[in-house]
């Protein structure tokens, strides 16, 4: 017996050891396990926190350009509404344009008339210089009606 007893130990440790192989093992698996389910947990995680992110993102930006769209509009209707104020303007002021040279032809013609009429004013003026000075009479003296 005193033979079987280290037979016997090493048989009890080959089996002991076999024993922790296995236990080794099957924690190894279920360590494996455990991990790969905890990284499929913090993917997934990671990927609804992306969507998420991203959707806020998507929200944000479609806020700008709505923003600057309305800001675009705004200037691009003023810019309208004053292209049609001048052209109001303008349209005004084309339509009295027959008018105002109606009254420049009335004035041409007034100031034509006037330089005529200040020619021959010049050219009397000039023959009555050309005369005989006008004895003026004196104080207390009558005309008689020689030069009329």
């Amino acid at each position: 017996m005193a033979g079987d007893l280290p037979a016997s130990v090493g048989a009890r440790v080959e089996e002991i050891m076999a024993s922790a192989r296995q236990a080794a093992e099957a924690l190894e698996r279920e360590v494996e396990q455990a991990s790969a389910q905890r990284a499929a947990e913090v993917r997934l995680s990671a990927e609804q926190d992306a969507r998420r992110i991203r959707s806020a993102a998507e929200a944000t930006a479609r806020e700008h350009l709505d923003d600057a769209l309305r800001r675009v509009q705004a200037f691009a209707d003023a810019r309208v509404r004053r292209i049609s104020e001048l052209t109001d303007a303008l349209t005004a002021a084309a339509a009295s344009l027959p008018e105002q040279l109606a009254d420049a032809a009335v004035v041409r013609r007034q100031v034509d008339e006037l330089i005529v009429a200040l020619g021959s004013a010049a050219e009397q003026a000039a023959r009555e210089a050309a005369r005989p000075a006008i004895k003026l009479p004196g104080i207390g003296e009558t005309t008689t009606p020689e030069h009329s």
